[in-house]
């Protein structure tokens, strides 16, 4: 019965850990923000015509001002170009609407993802599932084979304990 207990509360301390992270990264702890501010987004255009963005900006964590990279701006070519000349890495900055100056971000303290589609890694959707299902089936089984050595039934047999 002990070995069922420490493994619950091992599970509870990872998942408080994670809980922790998760809340850290949404940008929920306290002097948090949830959304961060667009400074500048600059365009590019490929050999193919299609249209490159990248947007830098500020946002809190912990407190402190972070500045970077801001991943899923969804630029629009309907935004206005600043400057007709581009920059040294051949791009143009565009005006920022208000619309999308403040989006809500997922954030650490050196880059930003927006909560859009475009944004997050969504190909690790899935890997993260079959991880979840396994761990879940790894637990489950721990804790059967725990409560079944607590009650004296050995391992490989198929009796229910009384």
């Amino acid at each position: 019965m002990i070995a069922v207990k420490v493994l619950l509360a091992a599970i509870t301390v990872v998942a408080l850990a994670l809980v922790g992270m998760l809340s850290w990264v949404a940008g929920v702890w306290p002097a948090d923000q949830t959304r961060a501010t667009v400074d500048h987004c600059y365009v590019t255009h490929d050999r193919l015509e299609a249209m490159h963005s990248r947007c830098v900006g500020n946002w809190t964590r912990s407190g402190r001002g972070q500045q970077g990279p801001i991943h899923g701006v969804d630029v629009q070519e309907s935004w206005k170009v600043i400057n007709d000349e581009p920059n040294s890495a051949y791009e143009w900055e565009v005006v920022v609407p208000a619309s999308a100056r403040q989006p809500r971000v997922l954030a650490d303290t050196r880059q930003a993802w927006t909560l859009s589609p475009r944004a997050l890694p969504w190909g690790l959707v899935p890997a993260s599932l079959v991880a979840l299902l396994a761990a879940l089936a790894w637990l489950i089984t721990a804790t059967v084979k725990a409560s079944r050595s607590a009650h004296g039934v050995p391992a490989g047999s198929s009796a229910t304990p009384a």
